[in-house]
């Protein structure tokens, strides 16, 4: 069955975790050269590396979105805000273990498969087939945005600030139409808005990986791109569920 969840705009606030970590790797002091620095081998492994773990990250996202809109369903709904807490705790420590082996993979591993349990409420609302589409759409948009990246060789970082920016107007606004507007208009439109600005931070997070990340920071940059794609499949959830239900 669809409907227009307004649970869209609490799990959005994640990527506020996201642009911190994002932050954090492009402006921090390095330890090691960045990967664009290195040679070609060594770039291209790190570049495997980062991709292998987001694919393992939307297993582990996948299996926890299963459990929590079928078995856990009873647990994790009535307890939205607890689990949104956690997966905000959890963004932090997997950037305070970035540089850990062994414990970075947990705390990466740890964030998706909770993000995954917060989704599954929201994906038992929109049903199998928005969500369906939903991944489709989201995943021909990350590859092609990835794409431009890579064979355009652009420089996106100019766009922090206009990210940023549009992430706070993103914020308030859903806020705002959550406790005192509650219009599904604006919902929409809010919605809308969120696919275009993840879509910007899929430009903007690739660019950086490509040219500042150390070839050590392979978990930071997996959980950038990761929040990414996780935003904009909740917004694209969110302008389906709407269009499914007029």
């Amino acid at each position: 069955m669809a409907t227009t969840p307004n649970y869209f705009f609490k799990i959005n606030t994640i990527h506020l975790g996201g642009y911190y970590e994002t932050w954090i790797t492009t402006t921090g002091p390095r330890g090691i050269t960045p990967a664009a620095s290195v040679a070609v081998t060594d770039r291209l492994v790190f570049i495997k590396k980062v991709y292998s773990l987001l694919a393992l990250s939307m297993v582990t996202a996948a299996i926890g979105a299963y459990l929590g809109s079928g078995p856990l369903l009873l647990l994790v709904a009535p307890n939205m805000m607890l689990f949104f807490i956690l997966q905000f705790g959890l963004i932090f420590f997997a950037s305070f273990a970035a540089r850990k082996p062994g414990l970075n993979m947990v705390a990466l591993f740890s964030f998706t498969t909770v993000s995954g349990l917060t989704l599954g409420p929201l994906l038992f609302q929109v049903g199998p087939t928005i969500a369906a589409e939903a991944f489709a759409l989201t995943a021909i948009t990350f590859a092609g945005l990835s794409l431009y990246v890579v064979f355009s060789k652009k420089d996106f970082s100019f766009m922090s600030g206009f990210l940023m920016a549009g992430l706070i107007v993103i914020i308030v606004g859903g806020l705002l139409n959550m406790f005192f507007i509650g219009s599904t208009m604006m919902h929409f439109v809010m919605s809308g808005a969120s696919v275009l600005l993840f879509s910007g931070f899929i430009l903007y997070d690739t660019s950086n990986i490509l040219r500042y990340y150390g070839t050590d920071e392979h978990v930071s940059a997996t959980l950038a791109l990761y929040l990414d794609v996780l935003n904009l499949f909740i917004a694209l959830l969110s302008i389906l569920g709407i269009m499914r239900n007029d």
